[in-house]
């Protein structure tokens, strides 16, 4: 990736309206961006930044850029960890909290330690979030931390079989609450 414009052309089209595209895109972005890293960690830097000023642009959609930076910073936390706790916060706004919460939890995959030194507790309250996704993707966090401060709190998530789309490498999967739940909690008692 020679010419330092590919990743400012590859994020307009994240403006895409098909959220499957936007997606596969932000999964496509990180992979690139995880091996120009290797040569480049500067232009990955810039890229990042432009990406966390549009969220922060009231006037600007973030569409798939939370996920974009989730995927980028999951795949190389060794040089990007650092812009993970600004990812906490957009996780208040109704626009960008299950996005957010999705690039946490990836992140936390890679490098748990990451969210465990940001102020997480604040998303405690989010398990009994009226949406299900919002449950799901912060039961999936949780357990990639073993937040076992949460256990009890999620224990009542066992028996929630709200489904919801979540996303593995750009790819739309289908799972429940109860099977994120499930999941978390036997990560958390493997202690």
């Amino acid at each position: 990736l020679d010419d330092k414009k590919a990743l400012r052309l590859l994020q307009r089209f994240l403006y895409d309206p098909n959220e499957d595209a936007r997606w596969r895109l932000a999964w496509l972005i990180g992979e690139i961006c995880a091996k120009v890293a290797s040569r480049d960690p500067g232009q990955v830097s810039e890229l990042l930044h432009r990406l966390f000023e549009a969220c922060s642009d009231s006037a600007a959609t973030p569409w798939g850029m939370i996920e974009t930076m989730g995927t980028v910073i999951a795949l190389r936390p060794d040089i990007f960890g650092a812009f993970t706790r600004h990812l906490l916060n957009f996780a208040g706004q109704p626009s960008t909290r299950n996005q957010t919460l999705w690039a946490l939890a990836e992140i936390a995959a890679s490098r748990p330690d990451l969210i465990r030194n940001m102020p997480f507790y604040a998303l405690l309250p989010m398990l009994q979030h009226e949406d299900a996704t919002t449950r799901g993707l912060l039961a999936r966090l949780l357990g990639r931390i073993k937040a076992k401060e949460a256990a009890m709190q999620m224990l009542p998530l066992t028996d929630d079989i709200s489904a919801f789309v979540c996303w593995q490498k750009g790819a739309r999967q289908m799972t429940t609450v109860r099977d994120e739940a499930q999941q978390a909690l036997a990560a958390i008692q493997s202690l």
